[in-house]
């Protein structure tokens, strides 16, 4: 494989696209694109690209929804109260959170301040994340920002007889 140059021509600060660009977006920016680079560059270029998750992922869809078999140890931490799972779906990362014997909440991952991911603090019942310290209920409304907007929040479905966890995208 032969190595790639690259030239990186930036905006004039002054230009109508960097209007509100903070130094962290522009290297955040920068650091996406070599990380795309990179991925782009390895292999031999004859290899089928690898598939978007193990056939014995922990997730299914079941038609427009996605199930989860809590059956599957890989979904333990859903059998407890206080467990919590991160999922990836279409368009989204989903955390799950076991709030009591009957019910999971669902809500994004990704904060809306800055799309970073927010963690599940157990002591205190509320999801924090740890980029700029925003707060939010496991329903998703913001507590505490920076953050203004509430994560998007999912409904659930857990059948106790088949011990199956669907979340309606």
């Amino acid at each position: 494989m032969t190595p790639m140059s690259l030239r990186v021509v930036l905006p004039s600060p002054t230009a109508p696209e960097c209007q509100g660009c903070s130094r962290r977006a522009v290297l955040q920016g920068f650091a996406m694109t070599a990380a795309t680079m990179l991925v782009g560059c390895q292999g031999d270029g004859t290899s089928e690209p690898a598939p978007d998750a193990a056939p014995d992922t922990m997730t299914s869809m079941c038609g427009a929804n996605v199930c989860l078999d809590l059956n599957d140890p890989a979904n333990a931490p859903l059998t407890k109260l206080d467990g919590s799972l991160t999922i990836t779906v279409p368009k989204d990362r989903i955390i799950l959170i076991r709030t009591s014997t009957t019910n999971v909440q669902a809500v994004s991952d990704i904060c809306t301040h800055l799309g970073c991911g927010v963690q599940y603090n157990r002591v205190n019942k509320i999801l924090t994340c740890p980029c700029h310290g925003s707060q939010y209920q496991l329903t998703g409304m913001v507590i505490q920002g920076p953050a203004t907007r509430a994560l998007m929040a999912y409904q659930t479905q857990l059948d106790a007889s088949t011990n199956l966890l669907t979340v309606m995208l």
